[in-house]
């Protein structure tokens, strides 16, 4: 009885794992690529989102005629405010001292300000003669503060 041949189930088992074995392994499809578009989407995104705030902060900018003031410069059609009070100004412009509407000289600048620091008189202590501060503050952010005196 040793002669008899091996049992059906035997022999399918056998079979099964040699084309197991044979067979390729199944690849992942897309995961490498899948990986180099999200990281491509991503960045877009950011890239999308710098230039956003770029393009808004020169529009946002482009209203505001005393973005460049610099000391020696004077400002014209600024509201008469009492010490301690704030006044909103629309139309504050830059204007050649010897014009019939100057009012203020600009005294010195002080850059990358908060709204906090700006409002308090200590801002524009580097300059003495400063009687009036004006200020433009983007909301949460900085801004400059412009020491005036009288023109």
């Amino acid at each position: 009885m040793t002669d008899q041949p091996p049992s059906p189930p035997a022999q399918a088992e056998s079979e099964e794992s040699t084309a197991r074995e044979s067979a390729p392994a199944a690849e992942r499809k897309g995961g490498a690529s899948k990986m180099i578009i999200g990281v491509a989407g991503v960045l877009a995104i950011v890239v999308f989102a710098v230039l956003a705030v770029m393009v808004m902060r020169n529009v946002f900018a482009a209203d505001d005629p005393t973005q460049d003031a610099k000391a020696g410069d004077c400002l014209a059609n600024l509201p008469q405010a009492t010490a301690g009070q704030e006044t909103s100004v629309t139309d504050v412009k830059v204007v050649a001292c010897d014009a019939a509407d100057a009012k203020y000289s600009v005294a010195g600048r002080v850059d990358d300000v908060t709204a906090e620091r700006a409002s308090v008189d200590e801002v524009c202590s580097t300059y003495p003669e400063t009687t009036m501060r004006f200020y433009a503050i983007p909301a949460g952010g900085k801004g400059y503060v412009l020491c005036l005196k009288p023109a």
